[in-house]
């Protein structure tokens, strides 16, 4: 009987809080969540050097809309001195057309002096799917056309460099999977697959993540990243692939 009621309760609560079964009131998550991650490694001895990794990252739902936003920072120093880095900017907005539609805008901006690119932007339009919505297990699918626009680093980039050596302006095609499995209250999986075509150069990443809650703000986030050119300089390879392990706190 207990259990029936509380089932009621739940389905019909339209309010900020809703009643449980110990007469607790329990607040509805606000519509905007916020985390934050972040792994440092230090090296000493025979080889001084710093290697940091961030990414901050926001989502805001209301009504039919979503908004989320995502920073990621690299930097690694040498001796004191700033050796690498790597900043990435990707917001993304989605307005709901039916139960499971929306369209979407996004926008993703890479300045990388880590690897072969200098700049890298793209803008993207399209629809998006909801393919399953349950408590433990979403999944959904984005597909549309967009515009890149990519200028090299031309006082670094060499023969070896994943980059052409002009300035790129071409519409592309962007697809975008996410998937997030809950096997457990502490143990979250996450696999992203983003793919942009285009004819400078196609890419396909996938991201594959793993995260193992310690406290409810504070968890381990194990995240590997693989990324797939379809153009490449002789002798070089067309996979990349990073591993990082960070620590993520829940805001």
């Amino acid at each position: 009987m207990a259990r029936t009621l509380l089932a009621v309760l739940l389905l019909a609560s339209t309010h900020a809080y809703a009643a449980t079964d110990d007469d607790r009131p329990t607040r509805i998550p606000p519509p905007l969540s916020t985390e934050l991650e972040l792994g440092y490694q230090s090296l000493g001895g025979n080889s001084d050097s710093q290697t940091l990794n961030t990414r901050l990252g926001g989502v805001y739902v209301k009504n039919q809309y979503r908004h989320s936003g995502e920073l990621r920072f690299l930097l690694a120093e040498k001796d004191g001195e700033e050796d690498k880095r790597r900043g990435q900017v990707e917001l993304q907005s989605d307005k709901k057309i039916n139960e499971r539609t929306y369209i979407l805008g996004n926008i993703n901006y890479v300045d990388d002096r880590y690897g072969p690119y200098f700049t890298d932007f793209t803008f993207a339009t399209g629809l998006g799917y909801q393919l399953v919505r349950r408590e433990t297990f979403q999944m959904e699918v984005e597909a549309g056309p967009g515009y890149r626009h990519q200028e090299p680093n031309l006082d670094e980039i060499d023969d070896d460099d994943i980059i052409p050596p002009e300035t790129v302006d071409e519409l592309i095609l962007r697809g975008n999977a996410k998937m997030t499995w809950k096997p457990s209250k502490t143990v979250e999986l996450g696999v992203r697959l983003t793919g942009i075509a285009g004819n400078s150069n196609s890419t396909m990443e996938a991201e594959f993540n793993l995260t193992t809650a310690i406290s409810d703000f504070v968890a381990i986030k194990i995240t590997n990243n693989q990324k797939l050119n379809s153009w490449v300089p002789d002798g070089l390879k067309k996979r990349d692939s990073a591993m990082t392990v960070n620590l993520l706190f829940k805001m």
